[in-house]
């Protein structure tokens, strides 16, 4: 008995101590309690399970078809359906008496999914065409029909006055009374709103009435002001013509009397005009004939560009020679060689870069679900152009429809594509111009210097330079092409740019191009400095037709012999019988040079004599493409009081610098860029045959450079050149109506008078009384003080009487 018990537990601890036996039993009890636990378990965990099992199935077996039916739907209506079948199985009472909380969540659910269906979801979203799935777009739409690409606003707003509708359903359905309250203070505000409008709009219509009323009888007052003033200057102009009668008559018997006696006698009628007899018609030159566009006040600015009969006649009577080049024809000219200019310095980005940013831009706006490419890289000194190709909505595989990116949609991404690039300075330019490409230029992180020769060693300047009348290098363009200009095309060019940006360097850029391809014999060259260090280097290079000028009124009484200069040029056209330098040199053996006049700061200019320079520079400019006379002004301060209207509307080329604002940008280029430019000779450039500016580094030139340049034109030796002729009455016709003016002006006459009735003059006071515009009572006020009549007063107050 012993035995049997011992050999029992000797097997069962064998039998315990077996792995396998130890796992058995415990997922047998382990069994035995999850059994005993679903047994035990409430009918609601069943629910819970059932709604989980669900849930899962569709999720992994039927997740497109789910989504595409209910999407974002799911959420709302799920969890409406997910309580009401839980109060209809476990709790009906609950279910009847919360009946319209049941109905107005129902109504709260459906409108959130119509709400869902109208916006559209991203291309391949789970949720299918919207947000609310095929549901969603059934409750918002049907019976209508519309997808993104073609909708109307009726369609819209149908599909929201649908969702406003349940919205109120589920609000009245939940609180009778609370919206009962609600409607009737809608109904009452709409109301007072009503009436509010109503009075507004009877308080607008009387006021709009009276200011009609008024409007009306300020027109008749102005009428009757103006046939008064009619009546006046019919009045005047009838004592004028019986003085000028009466001095008719005396000159002639003057004239009887002093029969031997040759003097000429000078007579004054009026305003101080010389009265001459006048001719027939017929027998008129035909420069005669152009219309004497100066007006009385010379103040008034020059804007119509023929040369008047007067000037034509001065220019006769002083009689100036043409200038004689005929011992410079016989001196062996020769050109610097062009080996005396820097190289440029390799430099620029890797294709790793280029790559590099073409990704950041393509991923940067994949971000906002824009689809672009970059199929162009134009690589420049300075900057990189990146051409985007816009790609489409809505088009894949399947549908080949669809909507193009609109150029709108990249261009307002600009800060994006900028944050992503780390770089503030990018410029777009869309579309490039010939191109169907976004263009972005973006700055390269290791620029490339470009040198002047960088430009004349190009195969495209040699053979520009052959044909161009003044060729000008500029630089290099945003793709690596020289950018060269044709000066006499231009023919006028306006460069502005802030301190340091660049602009002389372009100035000087200019100037040694066109030495180092024209001959003095072609070319002269005028120089106006104020500043004094940035053009003076070139005094003494036989270009020059006068010395570098660098007092700004000295640079008044030049611009006016520069007018005379350009009458003369006339009168040579003129006798030759063409109509343009082009065809004189063609026609004649004795070449007439092309003069060139550059200002270095117009800004200058303009606060020493600003009627006086901008007259001047506008005559020339108006008249001075046919006779060979171009201009390049610069300025560092591109505001409407330096850069005026006759200036712009004169000068059709314009180079940008960089600039610090929109404001000074839009003056010099009419349109904005200018203020995000790098500077060190990154400028705009857009000349006269193009319609949008476009992008050029400017070559570099250091004063090494211009040193050799100019050493060697100084060295060439050469017969002395014809220098401008200086007329020093810089007073001129200003002089001599003042002087007229205080003899016999019937109007200084009136000014005095008018003086004497009281203690202080005002310039307002003399247009008023004396009817005359604003130039015309200054330069009176300016003569009554020079008489002693008034004294010196302060700016906008009226002067002493003495």
């Amino acid at each position: 008995m012993t035995s049997k018990s011992t050999s029992k537990k000797s097997t069962a601890g064998k039998s315990g101590s077996n792995p396998l036996v130890k796992i058995a039993r415990m997922v047998g009890s382990l069994a035995k309690i999850v059994g005993r636990l679903l047994v035990a378990a409430p009918a609601q965990v069943w629910f819970v399970v059932a709604l989980a099992a669900i849930a899962a199935v569709a999720y992994f077996g039927f997740q497109d078809d789910a989504g595409k039916l209910v999407g974002w739907s799911a959420i709302p209506l799920g969890l409406w359906l997910v309580v009401t079948l839980f109060l209809i199985l476990f709790n009906r009472s609950q279910l009847f008496a919360k009946w319209r909380w049941i109905v107005s969540s129902l109504a709260l659910g459906t409108a959130i999914s119509g709400g869902l269906g109208i916006f559209y979801a991203p291309l391949a979203a789970f949720s299918g065409e919207t947000f609310g799935g095929d549901i969603g777009m059934a409750i918002s739409r049907l019976p209508l029909e519309w997808d993104r690409f073609d909708v109307s606003i009726t369609e819209y707003a149908t599909a929201w006055a649908r969702i406003v509708a349940l919205l109120l359903i589920a609000f009245v359905v939940a609180s009778p009374q609370l919206a009962k309250r609600t409607g009737k203070s809608l109904f009452g505000g709409i109301i007072v709103a009503f009436a509010v409008l109503s009075v507004g709009t009877q308080n607008l219509s009387s006021k709009f009435s009276a200011w009609r009323k008024k409007r009306a009888e300020l027109k008749a007052m102005r009428k009757a002001d103006l046939a008064e003033y009619e009546a006046d200057q019919a009045a005047q102009a009838k004592i004028d013509a019986e003085n000028e009668a009466v001095a008719l008559e005396s000159v002639a018997q003057k004239s009887e009397a002093s029969s031997d006696n040759d003097e000429p006698v000078s007579i004054f009628v009026n305003d101080s005009t010389e009265s001459e007899p006048t001719p027939d018609p017929e027998q008129k030159s035909e420069l005669a004939k152009f219309v004497d566009r100066i007006p009385t006040d010379p103040a008034t600015p020059v804007t119509v560009a023929y040369p008047t009969p007067t000037e034509v006649e001065e220019a006769q009577e002083a009689d100036v020679p043409p200038p004689d080049y005929s011992a410079a024809y016989r001196y062996p000219w020769h050109l610097p060689d062009p080996e005396m200019l820097a190289i440029a310095k390799p430099g620029g980005i890797t294709q790793e870069e280029i790559d590099s940013t073409s990704r950041a831009v393509e991923e940067s706006l994949e971000q906002f679900g824009i689809d672009v490419s970059v199929d162009q890289v134009r690589q420049g000194p300075t900057v990189t152009m990146y051409g985007l190709s816009p790609g489409w909505k809505g088009r894949s595989e399947e549908n080949t429809g669809g909507q193009r990116v609109r150029v709108d949609t990249i261009l307002n991404r600009e800060k994006d594509i900028a944050l992503a690039l780390a770089s503030p300075n990018l410029r777009f330019e869309a579309p490039v111009p010939g191109e169907s490409v976004v263009g972005i230029e973006v700055p390269n992180a290791h620029p490339t210097q470009v040198t002047l020769r960088s430009v004349m060693d190009s195969p495209e300047w040699e053979a520009f330079s052959k044909s161009a009348a003044l060729p000008v290098p500029l630089g290099l363009g945003s793709g690596g092409n020289p950018v060269m200009a044709d000066l006499s095309k231009m023919p006028h060019t306006l460069v502005a740019g802030s301190t340091g940006s660049g602009k002389s360097v372009c100035m000087n850029a200019i100037i040694t191009g066109l030495i180092m391809t024209k001959t003095p014999l072609e070319l002269r060259l005028i120089m106006i400095d104020p500043k004094r260090v940035e053009l003076t280097p070139y005094q003494g290079i036989p270009h020059l037709y006068h010395p570098v000028i660098v007092e700004a009124d000295r640079a008044v009484i030049v611009l006016k012999s520069l007018v005379d200069e350009m009458m003369g040029r006339f009168r040579q056209l003129e006798q030759a019988g063409v109509k343009n330098i082009a065809t004189y040199n063609e026609k004649m053996d004795e070449k007439m040079p092309y003069l060139v006049i550059l200002v270095d700061e117009l800004a200058d200019l303009m606060l020493t004599a600003a009627g006086d320079v901008e007259r001047l520079l506008v005559r020339l400019a108006q008249l001075g493409r046919a006779t060979g006379v171009h201009l390049v002004v610069a300025t560092q301060r591109p505001s409407v009081d330096v850069v005026t209207g006759l200036i712009k509307a004169n000068f059709p080329s314009r180079i940008s610098f960089a600039v610090m604002s929109q404001i000074d940008s839009r003056t010099i280029l009419d349109s904005v860029g200018a203020e995000k430019l790098l500077g060190r000779g990154d400028m705009l450039y857009m000349p006269i045959d193009k319609p949008k500016p476009s992008r050029v580094q400017g070559a570099f030139l250091n004063d090494d450079e211009i040193e050799g340049v100019v050493s060697a034109w100084q060295n060439m030796g050469g017969p002395p050149l014809p220098e401008l002729v200086v007329t020093f009455d810089d007073a001129g016709a200003d002089n001599g109506t003042s002087s007229s003016a205080v003899d016999g002006d019937s109007l200084f006459d009136q000014a005095a008078n008018l003086a004497q009735s009281q203690k202080t003059l005002s310039v307002s006071l003399l247009q008023r009384r004396l009817r005359i515009g604003y130039p015309r009572a200054a330069r009176l006020m300016d003569e009554l003080e020079d008489e002693g009549v008034v004294g010196a007063g302060e700016p906008g107050k009226p002067r002493p009487v003495l």
